[in-house]
């Protein structure tokens, strides 16, 4: 499915700007995608707009401003992970609330820096429930109360 996306994009005139090779010692059948860059991708391209699980990264050129970011961010029906890079850290972090997705980097993968403590969580289309966290823990608990007379004893 990544090389297919790939190829999409760059059949609608997307630009290569790195392929990485494939390691000599990997299986011609395994699963192995080589790392990619891609420049001039554009908001109608598949690759900007469905989850790719592989090493690909896709650049596109906007307008600059935070309302424009917002909205090409947000124009997907996923929402697992975002990331925002800037040297504006107070920028960075307006728009990064406003982006529907369950975790956003700030100049960071945020998987990676992550505390344990913080839920993964996936918006929209991106999967239903979290891991990691306390409230990833609840999920998987089901509370139950049990109610009884006052003087009675379940021992």
């Amino acid at each position: 499915r990544v090389a297919e996306q790939v190829g999409a994009a760059v059949d609608a005139g997307a630009r290569v700007l790195y392929k990485s090779s494939v390691p000599e010692a990997a299986p011609e059948s395994s699963s192995y995608y080589p790392v990619t860059v891609l420049s001039d991708v554009t908001q109608d391209m598949p690759i900007q707009r469905l989850e790719t699980f592989g090493p690909v990264v896709s650049i596109a050129s906007f307008d600059g401003t935070e309302d424009t970011a917002v909205k090409l961010a947000n124009d997907t029906e996923y929402g697992l992970a975002s990331l925002v890079y800037t040297q504006d850290i107070k920028k960075a972090g307006r728009v990064g609330r406003r982006i529907r997705s369950g975790q956003v980097g700030i100049n960071c993968y945020s998987l990676v820096k992550a505390d344990m403590a913080c839920p993964w969580v996936g918006h929209k289309c991106s999967g239903f429930g979290f891991h990691s966290g306390v409230d990833g823990f609840r999920q998987f608990s089901v509370p139950k109360s049990i109610v009884f007379p006052e003087g009675i004893s379940l021992e």
